[in-house]
Parts: structure tokens; sequence; C-alpha cells
């Protein structure tokens, strides 16, 4: 197996079983089953319309829990480069320097030669450090070919000249069956093909006053994929970020980026989660006419921002996962809380982007997040 292939694998496994790893014996794939919703809500004069896609294959039961980061040790990070990528197991440990506080626990393998590195750190990343960098900040910073938002038809998706999207797919099938991860099909994929590389290019040097002036082939298009995690039927809320006094919506998602050529460019996944504890009973949630007439009466006397639409696109089930960094090393709580999302009309936000609001799916209580 050549360098270029070792790296791939090494970048794919290495980056996926690290990533958010919920205590699962074995790794397994979730299927929406998607219902589209339409109706007209006229709350207090200020219409909304529904219009949105909602998954119907959810769990009779949800509960709250409690859960703490996952720690990686030295020999387990190993033994999974060794499963990953032989050759590269024995990539040199380096230290960081501890944070204000931290123990002395801040630590990665890197080869530089290869430029790669295997991070274990609560939000971390693999890459292919020569040259990645510079080039995916210049190539994809002002927009993507296309954008394909779930439910995604594999066929549909415009391919790469040198690999199309169902055989980026397969690429990854075995690897991500090799995980202990629940994952749900892709949420969004962007294709970057070398009109956008070059446009991007171009418009990037105007911004920034920069002269780059990289020379695109058909090898270097990309895909990027994002991949929800699941747990216990449901999945986490990738859309995370949003602050609520000590405490931040995390953002537990697995992204791929995936060259045309087969290199893995970079891998990144963030707020590992691990010994997840129930916290009171298991409850049946309510159900989507439930949550409905709960949006109907809620947005009767709330008043959207200017730049939301009004339109509802997707309804879902999700956990919201709130990160606690008050301690040396963050730990979690994992609400079950249905999702409506809005599209926003600000030109400068990415179009996989939306306004969400949020309602514990126990009581219905709006969970203020503005």
């Amino acid at each position: 197996m050549n360098n270029k292939r070792r790296f791939l694998c090494f970048l794919l496994l290495m980056t996926i079983l690290l990533s958010l790893q919920l205590s699962s014996a074995v790794a397994s794939t979730y299927t929406p089953q998607w219902k589209h919703i339409q109706r007209e809500l006229d709350c207090q004069g200020q219409k909304i319309v529904i219009d949105a896609i909602t998954d119907t294959n959810l769990p009779e039961t949800v509960c709250e829990y409690k859960a703490s980061q996952r720690v990686w040790t030295e020999d387990k990070l190993r033994a999974f480069v060794s499963v990953a990528a032989p050759g590269y197991e024995n990539m040199p440990l380096i230290r960081l320097q501890p944070l204000e506080g931290e123990d002395d626990n801040r630590w990665i393998l890197k080869d530089e030669d290869d430029g790669i590195f295997a991070s274990p750190s609560v939000a971390f990343g693999l890459e292919k450090q020569h040259e990645t960098l510079e080039r995916l900040s210049v190539g994809t910073s002002f927009g993507c070919s296309h954008l394909y938002m779930e439910p995604i038809d594999p066929e549909t998706v415009t391919p790469l000249k040198d690999l199309s999207y169902p055989e980026a797919l397969k690429l990854l099938e075995p690897v991500l069956a090799a995980t202990e991860l629940s994952l749900g099909e892709p949420r969004f994929v962007k294709v970057y093909d070398l009109d956008t590389f070059n446009s991007n290019q171009k418009k990037y040097n105007e911004t920034f006053h920069e002269h780059y002036n990289y020379i695109w082939e058909t090898g270097d298009e990309l895909y990027k994929i994002q991949y929800p995690v699941y747990f216990q039927g449901l999945p986490l809320h990738t859309q995370g970020g949003r602050v609520a006094g000590d405490k931040s919506i995390a953002y537990p998602a697995l992204e791929i980026t995936l060259q045309a050529d087969g290199t893995l460019l970079q891998l990144y996944a963030s707020s590992t989660i691990d010994n997840p504890v129930a916290v009171g009973s298991k409850t049946k949630p309510l159900s989507l006419e439930q949550i409905l007439d709960v949006y109907s009466q809620f947005s009767s006397s709330y008043i959207l921002p200017d730049y939301v639409e009004l339109r509802v696109r997707r309804i879902s089930l999700e956990y919201l996962v709130w990160e606690d960094n008050s301690k040396v090393l963050p730990t979690y709580e994992l609400v079950p809380a249905w999702c409506f999302y809005l599209p926003v009309t600000d030109p400068g936000a990415p179009a996989e982007y939306n306004y969400v609001q949020f309602f514990n799916a126990i009581t219905g209580e709006y969970l203020v997040m503005d």
C-alpha cells in the first residue's frame, strides 16, 4: 500500500474512531423515514408557512442524559493508528503547552515528514498539513459549486470529474462500518469543482489583497460531507455555537473533506462524548401534532427577527448537547428537543445555516436561545 492510500485509510478510520463515540459496542447507521408537511399557521397576523421535512423514524421514549468527555490514552490512540495505517503507529508524541489550570495532558501524534497528525483533544482534527491549509482556505472560502441538504439522493449529486458521489460513499462505506459510531445519512454535501476554485481564488485575492495563484487540476476537486451522529435513535443537533450562561450548544458532527484523487484532506469532529447516564426516567415525547400545536400557540406571541424567512423547512426531534466548560474537562447535558428550522435571508450566511427554535420534547417548553 503506497503512502497516499495509507494516509487516506489513516485519516478516515482514525478520525471517525476518535469522534463522538457513545458507548456502542457495534457501529450502526440510522435511516430516516422522511415525511413532507405542508400547512399555514396564522399566528395573530404573523403567517408562518410549514413546508418542511420531518423524520418519522423516532424512538418511543426519550430521556435527559449527562455525559463526560471521552479521554484517549496514548496506547489506545496508537492502537487505532496501527489498524488504520500500519507504519504510522510510532509517530512521535508531542506535548503541547498546558492551558492555565490544566494538567500536562495536551498532546498529539505527529509525523512531520508526511505532514499528518492525530489529536485526542476535545475538538480535534486530522489533516494533511503540507499545502492543504492555504489551498483549502483560498479555494473554498467563498462558496461551493453545489449544495445538497438532506434528504439527499446520491444519484442526483453533481459528480466530480474523477470521482462520482456514489463512488465516494462506497469508498467511505467500509471505514464507517468498522467504527463504533451511530451515524446517519449525510446531512449536507458541498461540491467544489475547478470553476469554483478559480472563482474563489480570484475573490480571495481581491478581498484580502493577496496574490495566490494556485493551478487547480481535476484531482483537486472536493466533496465536503457532514454526517450526523445518533444517540438512542435520535440525531445530535449539529448546528452548535449558541451560548446561554456558562454553557454553549456543542457541535457534534463528523465532517469529511475528500479530494477527487481519493485523498482525505481534512476530517474534524468535536465534543467527544462518553459515559452517558440517564437523568430521570424515560418518557414518551410529544408527538409531531402536539408540538405543532405548541409551536402555533408560541408563535402567536413571538415575533421572528427580520432576517428570518417565515417558513419552516425542517422539523426534527433531536438531542441538544449542552457543553459546560467551567472545569478542565467539559461535561455535557443531552436534552431531547423538537427543532424548527427556518431559513435566514442574510446573504452572508452559509446556505446550510438555519435559524432554529427549540422546544423541550417532553414538556413543550421553549428553550430560549436568543
